[in-house]
């Protein structure tokens, strides 16, 4: 299931078109022998031949994507371990009641040469305001829309909040999750496509559509210019290789003058999970982020993973059950609660993910890491549901639902509900084996339903359109500083609310409650500790009431696994030089500076 995280090349017929297939040296494959023991080979990242290596787009290539620090750089690094934002082209950031100000390191520059400036964070920021389709647009709905991003001085960005949708915590995932490009080159790309394009008779959205279509056919494969420690060394159908950048600016202003130990990380592109895990095995690959089965039978090849022992991975997402709640019986809270007693939850996470989650607690909130604080375990053992099947019929029994001889419920009305289907896309393996898990435990308890695996264009549609009767998903499927608040949002927050038929991209099961809609508004508006612990105290307690949706397993935000048979000192729990964000995500970057080759 790793790979939902990863490209799907929709702009193939793009790359056929533009030829793309090379990088900075433009030399094809001409580059097809790498130094063993100065490359670091990775995966799980890229699964098929690079279309496009334009941030912009909506599936850019690897290294290109939001929070890959490897050449576009964020202001900012998510440490997962310690919940904090960390350095990068940002040196500091300070908060107040309006917005949030960033200082800039003075010393940062473009791997031409020139300067790093609050300009070019403000024109990176602008650019998705103008275009409604850009991937990072949404930072928008927080920003005001008049005067979002100043740019002070060379240095300092202010970010100012918007009014109508003021969000403290939001603001810390733009700076970093948005990747900064240099105006002086970008500028230039857009005028010109500008002055391409027929917009005549278009009104101004319409003619910004247009614009930023034809820019995104721009694939920026010739020498991208970023800020980070590696350049675009070559690319085609087999692999993409980035050659370190010996001038990088940070390798003084944040490592006292080191450089990063691979001089080559070579990403290659595989057809299969099996393919990359027998290359990890193998030692041909040095760093992975796929779906490993038993990844404990690997140990004895040298293969490592942050925790030692189960879990292995650290937990960072939730996977929920979302029912449709505008259709019966799932409109009933009692079913809903009822089907959380039905389902085993202990079974899913260990024959689903080989036990790589801790076992699963009440509430939407993770009781472990930076959400810990926000947990309250009386609060779970009053509030929450477990597995429980009697206590599921009882439930029911209770709500007046009755059984036929066929042993199917019946709803208090006396009508028999027709079967309901339980969604996910095909070929995802581990969240297939979760839904048959499930449905096992409903129809245990008398509830029709059936798992049905579709194409993953239908289930995506089906879901952002709540059409559909169950279905899995992953509200927010990375670590953030605005969690859990911003899970809380995708989960049961209204304010965009959308009727079925029309497309949603949360809360997809078109979950309304007012007292929960005040409490997403009034939380990112707070400073104060006891304050922010007590609201969420709260909605976690309405959270398992009501049960919007039903998690079913923790799982890890990343799957970091490495091999030790090129190179070691790669960050663990008993060595915590990183957070296991895969050496190149947010703050996990600052691994490269810490591992060392053997030599082979």
């Amino acid at each position: 299931m790793a790979r939902r995280i990863i490209s799907s090349l929709a702009l193939a017929g793009v790359a056929v078109m533009l030829g793309v297939g090379c990088g900075g040296n433009k030399s094809g494959d001409k580059v097809s022998e790498f130094p063993r023991s100065q490359t670091l080979y990775v995966g799980g990242f890229q699964w098929g031949p690079p279309t496009t290596f334009n941030p912009f787009s909506s599936q850019p290539a690897w290294p290109m994507t939001s929070n890959v620090n490897l050449l576009y750089e964020n202001l900012f690094g998510y440490n997962q371990l310690t919940g904090e934002l960390e350095p990068l082209l940002g040196k500091e950031y300070e908060v107040d009641d309006s917005s949030l100000t960033v200082h800039l390191f003075e010393s940062a520059k473009w791997q031409d040469g020139a300067p790093v400036t609050a300009q070019d964070v403000k024109y990176t920021l602008d650019f998705s305001q103008r275009y409604a389709a850009s991937p990072f647009a949404g930072s928008w709905k927080f920003l005001d829309s008049a005067n979002g991003v100043i740019a002070v001085d060379s240095h300092t960005v202010i970010f100012k909040f918007s009014k109508k949708y003021y969000n403290r915590l939001a603001l810390k995932d733009i700076i970093w999750t948005t990747p900064i490009v240099p105006q002086h080159i970008f500028q230039k790309i857009e005028d010109s496509i500008k002055a391409t394009v027929n917009t005549k008779g278009m009104d101004a959205e319409e003619a910004n559509g247009a614009v930023f279509d034809k820019f995104c056919l721009w694939t920026n494969e010739v020498n991208p210019i970023g800020s980070g420690p590696y350049k675009l060394e070559m690319a085609n159908y087999q692999k993409i290789a980035l050659k370190r950048f010996d001038a990088y600016w940070g390798n003084a202003a944040l490592y006292g003058g080191r450089k990063p130990a691979p001089l080559y990380i070579v990403h290659t592109i595989l057809k299969s999970n099996d393919k990359y895990n027998l290359a990890l095995k193998q030692g041909d690959h040095d760093l992975s982020q796929d779906f490993c089965p038993q990844i404990w039978n690997s140990f004895p090849k040298g293969v490592g993973t942050w925790f030692k022992d189960r879990p292995y991975f650290i937990p960072g997402t939730m996977v929920c059950l979302v029912p449709n709640v505008t259709k019966a019986p799932m409109s009933d809270v009692n079913f809903r609660r009822a089907m959380a007693c039905a389902i085993n939850y202990d079974q899913i996470t260990n024959l689903a993910i080989y036990g790589y989650a801790p076992k699963l607690q009440p509430g939407l909130i993770l009781p472990f890491g930076p959400e810990k604080q926000y947990y309250n375990e009386e609060d779970a053992k009053q509030y929450g549901l477990s597995y429980d099947p009697a206590k599921a019929r009882e439930i029911l029994k209770s709500a007046g639902y009755t059984w036929g001889p066929d042993s199917l419920l019946i709803g208090p009305k006396g009508k028999k509900f027709e079967t309901m289907y339980f969604t996910c896309p095909s070929g995802w393996s581990d969240w297939e084996t979760a839904i048959k898990i499930a449905v096992d435990g409903l129809r245990n308890v008398g509830i029709d339903v059936r798992e049905k695996f579709v194409e993953e264009g239908v289930w995506d549609d089906q879901l952002s359109k709540c059409m559909f009767d169950l279905s899995l998903r992953q509200p927010i499927d990375y670590q953030t500083p605005a969690l859990p608040w911003s899970r809380f949002d995708c989960v049961m927050s209204s304010s965009d609310y959308a009727p079925p038929g029309q497309e949603m991209y949360e809360n997809w099961g078109r979950y309304k409650n007012a007292k929960a809609d005040s409490l997403l508004s009034i939380l990112p508006k707070l400073s104060d500790d006891k304050q922010i612990t007590e609201a969420y105290r709260v909605l976690n307690q309405l959270f398992m009431k009501e049960l919007p949706m039903i998690p079913l397993l923790y799982r890890p935000w990343l799957f970091y696994q490495f091999s030790t048979r090129h190179w070691t000192n790669f960050p663990t729990e008993s060595n915590p030089t990183a957070p296991p964000q895969c050496l190149m995500v947010g703050a996990g970057i600052k691994g490269l500076w810490e591992i060392k080759s053997t030599g082979k």
